[in-house]
């Protein structure tokens, strides 16, 4: 288990090391929080960027990955903020460009996480895909774990209607 950086944070920041041991997770938490790969890159950079210019701030009250994921997770949302995003042609409009590849794999369900509501959203990834219990991603989002959990089920809920046919067979 990671450790505290209470001791480490005065000295100064091996971003090599950092972006060994975390980068492939920061991608994957963008990729599913953005839904592209590209965008998902730009905002790992981002997040980076952002931690060697904080890194003299930090105070050592949480492990380095939480407090890169929260980094990451501002960074996505200042990204879906952006205009260039709300203004930009959708991916749907480009499918016509592409040129002949091999079958994609079925995106269904990352799709459908991806179109939850942004704070249903951030608690499905944080559960489901970065393994984190209740009471973590309520301490690392600074909400009630009863506020968790209530996202938690409301999200399912919603997967579920949506996933119909796909994943549940549509009995109860």
């Amino acid at each position: 288990m990671e450790q505290p950086l209470e001791a480490a944070a005065p000295g100064p920041l091996d971003l090599a090391a950092l972006v060994e041991e975390h980068g492939d997770h920061l991608l994957r938490l963008c990729t599913l929080y953005l839904g592209e790969q590209s965008q998902a890159e730009d905002a790992v950079q981002d997040t980076f960027l952002r931690a060697l210019q904080a890194w003299p701030k930090f105070r050592g009250e949480s492990t380095v990955e939480t407090w890169l994921v929260r980094i990451a997770i501002n960074v996505c949302k200042n990204q879906l903020k952006s205009p260039w995003r709300t203004r930009r042609a959708p991916a749907e409009a480009l499918e016509g460009l592409r040129t002949e590849s091999p079958e994609p794999e079925d995106d269904t369900l990352v799709k459908a996480v991806q179109a939850l509501p942004p704070k249903y959203r951030e608690v499905v990834i944080l559960y489901y895909y970065q393994e984190w219990r209740a009471w973590e991603i309520a301490q690392r989002l600074h909400i009630p774990v009863s506020t968790v959990t209530v996202r938690l089920s409301r999200a399912r809920g919603m997967l579920k209607e949506k996933l119909k046919g796909w994943y549940y067979d549509g009995e109860e």
